[in-house]
């Protein structure tokens, strides 16, 4: 049975999430994920509102993944916040580094949750 997953991850890496959610459109590729994040950027600069939409998505999830692009390392406030939650609810965290990101890209945001 597929885990919910809620799927953090900054803005700029939007293809690479996309790619992952169509993984299990593949029948060739055992990958199943019940995908509970967000499909659409929150159209707001009320930070209520958008920890509002997000927070329910992070409480009903199974597992946060945490998708680690050259520049997640320098989100100051969603990525970090969305961990915290996902820590705060016990949710398991997963990091994902991307492909081809060879240097040490983690935030120190991460390091708790090792």
């Amino acid at each position: 049975m597929a885990k919910k997953t809620f799927i953090s991850f900054k803005s700029e890496d939007i293809l690479k999430v996309w790619a992952l959610r169509g993984l299990s459109e593949f029948k060739n590729v055992e990958f199943e994920m019940d995908d509970v994040s967000l499909r659409d950027a929150i159209r707001s600069s009320n930070e209520s509102y958008i920890k509002s939409i997000i927070r329910p998505k992070i409480k009903s999830c199974d597992v946060c993944l945490c998708l680690i692009g050259d520049n997640t390392y320098r989100s100051r406030k969603w990525v970090p916040w969305e961990m915290q939650l996902a820590s705060d609810e016990g949710k398991k965290i997963i990091a994902m580094r991307l492909k081809d990101k060879t240097k040490n890209v983690f935030g120190n945001y991460l390091l708790p949750f090792k």
